[in-house]
């Protein structure tokens, strides 16, 4: 079969001069796509994947150079070039043009007589790009399995650079400018000054280093690090550079010999064996006496019967890809075992509250209840599980155990296949939060979800500048459901990615109709963490956009500051594209996260919402004074605050007088639906007060 045509996208508001493009290489056999303007052009791209792009630079709605920054940022995998069109063969065009992810440039009027073979040595040169991406993202893959790193430290400057892995293992956001005191920032206190001592022995012409070391996350877990470096003198002998890797060792630190891993795990499944898990239990409790955490024991209804039906060997099979499950679906920190034949123990580790345990189990029952394919066979398995929580269902790893499986007994004694706690009013909550999670899936699709809009008020003016856009679930039997009970439950589920592209899309709708009437509203629109990390954004934004008359920069996309700072690396990027598109990018919650302030300059944000928690204090100093920081710092960096949660004159005037930029609490609306925020706009606008 021949090779298909390659895809040439042409984005060119000249209408004579696309026909002219489109003539050409047509001709020369290529596949044409034609745009004209950059937002329609990074709509074909997103939705053709062409292989290469012809952009104008001056063109209506969105220029070249932002459009051509847009695909750079979203498109992460593939080397696709793109050749600039322009008139203007002044340099400082030219370098606009590279500096914003151009190949080449070529100037008009087009050398019709070397057009075509330029655009063929454009097709070459990134088909040998894309096999080094390719090269370069299975090294990247295989040092994410190995959990190695690279990293160098550049001594006269006081920089370190590296892979992304380094970072991740040293838990440090990967950054352009990161001194060796933020990259060493999270190692355990104990062990830093033995990794200085091996710095320092550098710096007395040792050419290498080597050394072990811990480091504690964010989230409380120790990861065991070996580092190894290799050091460079100038010619006087002083430290220039010293290059290295580091690797995650706490795999094998917690298994220092197999004959120890044998005693400790089960020779099927590799999962650690009843001895370890009841070890290991014993050991957090008496390491975490408070925090809150639970024991779950479940086993397989009729397991003798499929041993006795299919053989052994399938039941062994079965055992295995149970296993492998578990392993895919419970967090990083919980630890899974097998304590019997068809019995399995899972301990759940580091949960705030019982409702997040709760969201846990249904994720858990919901992933056994797929089919297993074992032999060509499919089979769906019914099991009995039983739940303990500690401290309230023991104080001890043997008490606990046990009383699971009371609670496993009890829930096998009637009837199998469900879910059971050892006191009987979790069971209520349970059911309950299962049944809640089976009518969510269903809510977007029988339109209960809807969009609310808080208005948002210039803080000089008072007068109606925007709004939030804030989801709720109207139940049919139950009214009104809070964000608070559901949003947890979305999350945990991957229903949020559903329910935040269809607040996106509705947001920007609605928002458009009010602009086509004349109000020149912004809209807010919350980002959760999942639809920031696992869906494909910024198709979505660009769809909301071309399907809406409505310009970008009055579209504010919030991401709360932790999401921000969980992969800086990523945000960066994803940011910077979503800015290419023209919308407006803002920090909510801020103050709330673990971020350090000397972070928040390297993402590519225009708005800081200070947390309405500091709101509510501001009838204190403690509060005054964090509310001025913000805001001054804010104003240092050419950044926009909101305030929300305002609900009294006090806090209104407090934060007018320090220059507060836009207000949003009770005190100007409550969120409410299109219609009612509609006709709250109306009197706004005809300067009625409510």
């Amino acid at each position: 079969m021949p090779d298909s045509p390659s895809k040439v996208l042409i984005i060119e508001d000249d209408s004579v001069t696309r026909m002219m493009l489109a003539k050409v290489l047509t001709h020369s056999g290529y596949e044409i796509i034609q745009a004209t303007n950059g937002r329609e052009g990074l709509g074909a791209y997103m939705q053709h994947n062409p292989n290469v792009v012809l952009m104008d630079v001056m063109m209506p709605v969105m220029d070249g150079f932002a459009a051509t920054r847009a695909i750079r940022e979203y498109e992460q995998k593939r080397a696709v070039p793109i050749l600039m069109l322009t008139a203007l063969d002044d340099i400082h065009s030219i370098d606009d043009a590279f500096d914003a992810g151009a190949t080449d440039f070529i100037t008009k009027p087009i050398n019709w007589g070397i057009f075509a073979q330029r655009i063929k040595y454009a097709l070459r040169t990134a088909q040998i790009e894309d096999r080094l991406r390719s090269r370069q993202a299975e090294l990247n893959f295989a040092q994410q399995l190995a959990k190695l790193g690279y990293w160098e430290w550049d001594a006269v400057n006081n920089l370190v650079t590296g892979s992304t892995s380094a970072f991740a293992i040293f838990d440090v956001p990967m950054k352009q400018h990161t001194s060796l005191e933020q990259f060493l920032a999270h190692v355990m206190s104990k062990d830093k000054p033995m990794l200085l001592q091996a710095f320092n022995e550098a710096s007395q012409g040792q050419s290498k280093i080597q050394t072990s070391f811990r480091v504690v996350s964010h989230d409380g877990m120790i990861k065991h690090i070996e580092c190894l470096g290799e050091v460079d003198f100038d010619q006087q002998n002083n430290v220039l550079k010293i290059t290295g890797s580091v690797q995650d060792i706490s795999r094998l630190h917690r298994a220092e010999s197999q004959i120890e891993y044998q005693n400790t795990h089960d020779s099927l499944t590799n999962l650690p064996n009843r001895n370890h898990f009841n070890k290991t239990f014993k050991k957090h409790l008496s390491e975490y006496p408070k925090r809150l955490c639970a024991v779950i024991v479940f086993d397989i209804d009729r397991f003798k019967q499929i041993n006795t039906h299919f053989g052994q060997g399938f039941g062994d099979e079965l055992l295995i890809s149970i296993a492998q499950r578990l392993k895919r679906i419970t967090r990083d920190g919980d630890y899974v075992a097998r304590i019997g034949s068809d019995e399995f123990s899972i301990l759940i580790l580091n949960i705030a509250t019982t409702e997040e345990l709760n969201h846990l189990l249904n994720r858990l029952k919901q992933n056994l209840s797929g089919a297993f394919v074992i032999h060509q066979e499919e089979l769906f398995l019914s099991i009995s599980t039983g739940v303990s929580v500690y401290p309230q269902d023991g104080n001890n790893a043997d008490l606990l155990l046990n009383n699971a499986n009371i609670a496993r007994a009890k829930a096998k004694a009637e009837g199998g296949n469900q879910l059971l706690f050892f006191r009987n009013e979790m069971n209520q909550a349970a059911q309950a939060s299962m049944q809640l999670e089976n009518e969510l899936r269903n809510a977007v699709k029988k339109k209960q979800i809807e969009v609310y809009y808080q208005p948002q008020i210039d803080a000089q003016t008072l007068r109606p500048i925007g709004s939030e856009a804030l989801v709720r679930w109207n139940h049919p039997t139950l009214g009104m459901i809070s964000p608070v009970t559901f949003i947890p439950l979305a999350e945990s589920t991957g229903l949020i990615i559903e329910i935040g592209n269809f607040v996106l899309q509705q947001a920007v709708k609605q928002t458009a109709k009010w602009y086509k009437k004349g109000h020149q509203l912004r809209i807010g629109i919350n980002l959760s963490s999942r639809q920031f990390t696992q869906s494909d954004l910024m198709l979505e934004v660009q769809q909301a956009l071309s399907s809406n008359e409505l310009p970008s920069a009055l579209i504010d996309l919030e991401i709360t500051e932790s999401l921000a700072m969980n992969d800086a690396e990523r945000t960066t990027r994803l940011l910077k594209g979503l800015k290419a598109m023209g919308v407006s990018i803002s920090i909510d919650d801020f103050g709330t996260g673990y971020s350090s302030l000397a972070y928040l300059n390297s993402f590519p944000i225009d708005t800081i919402k200070i947390d309405r928690c500091f709101i509510k204090n501001l009838d204190t100093q403690a509060g005054q004074t964090i509310a001025n920081t913000i805001i001054a710092m804010a104003k240092s960096l050419d950044l926009e605050v909101i305030a929300e949660g305002i609900e009294t004159e006090e806090q209104m005037h407090y934060l007018q007088s320090k220059e507060c930029d836009i207000l949003q609490g009770f005190k100007f609306g409550k969120p409410m639906p299109a219609k009612e925020f509609e006709a709250w706009l109306e009197l706004q606008n005809q300067g009625i007060t409510q």
